[in-house]
């Protein structure tokens, strides 16, 4: 399947990534964003975003390579969290200018990120990032320019974080495919939902294909969002407070080693630190 090979093409890439190259682009970005913090020059959020990637990428590269440790799961740490700060920021500049038609493509292509990271949030026992996570993914289905996109993955997160919470979730009838079968049946034991889940990975696996063919923009072809598939992960995670049993599948999106990686924390970092303060 197509999917799969994509999977694996970028698999391979994570494995061969230059250390060096990463490391001067995460110096580049860092130095643009401490110009902007002395005043010599503005903050675009896509250096932030930048950073996020390259941490991404040197954390993989060791992680696809059997070499996790503990810099490898900071890096990975820091990359969800300057993830969430850049695309906090972008969002900050639709909502000043949202008749932009360069923020508008923008948005187009990164809106369902923060559903992701509202999985991660979730995941992290974050509720109060969690709160502030859901509101940008409810602001952003609010847009009609993004009516016709296809949204069941951002409406099911949606789902989560309000069953995470134990409060009604009112835009149900929004999700459809294989997520509105997995909610109607919930309470099934995992073997029954193997397959389901299997469709679910097939479909973030399909959301790493970027190419003229689609119709609309990928949701998945930045890491660190790539290989981490967040929303099984947050499944398990629900049906284990519901007192059900985790659904185990095997398929290719969960057999890598970064989709064993399922706890998360908020680690310290200055300059991230520094970026909040004076800008949100």
């Amino acid at each position: 399947m197509k999917e799969i090979r994509e999977l694996n093409k970028l698999l391979k890439c994570y494995k061969t990534y230059s250390i060096g190259s990463l490391i001067h682009s995460l110096k580049f970005d860092q130095k643009h964003i401490l110009d902007t913090l002395d005043g010599e020059d503005i903050l675009f959020p896509h250096h932030i975003v930048s950073m996020s990637i390259s941490y991404a990428q040197l954390a993989f590269l060791k992680i696809e390579n059997n070499k996790a440790d503990i810099d490898a799961l900071n890096n990975l740490n820091l990359a969800l969290m300057y993830a969430e700060v850049g695309r906090e920021l972008q969002l900050k500049d639709f909502k000043i200018k949202p008749l932009d038609k360069m923020n508008v493509h923008e948005l187009k292509k990164y809106f369902s990120e923060f559903s992701a990271l509202l999985f991660w949030a979730i995941l992290l026992n974050n509720k109060n990032l969690a709160k502030k996570l859901a509101r940008q993914v409810e602001f952003c289905l609010q847009q009609k320019f993004l009516s016709d996109f296809p949204l069941s993955y951002d409406y099911f997160s949606l789902w989560a974080y309000y069953k995470w919470i134990n409060e009604e979730f009112t835009l149900e009838s929004k999700i459809d495919g294989k997520f509105k079968d997995l909610i109607n049946n919930w309470s099934f034991e995992s073997v029954f939902l193997e397959p389901l889940l299997i469709d679910i990975a097939n479909l973030h696996c399909e959301e790493l294909i970027d190419n003229d063919l689609r119709k609309y923009p990928p949701k998945f072809i930045r890491p660190p969002f790539t290989l981490l598939p967040l929303e099984i992960h947050v499944i398990n995670k629900l049906r284990a407070l519901d007192k059900l049993n985790e659904i185990s599948l095997n398929h290719p999106l969960m057999n890598t080693h970064s989709a064993k990686i399922k706890d998360f924390e908020v680690i310290s970092d200055d300059l991230l630190e520094t970026i909040q303060i004076n800008f949100l």
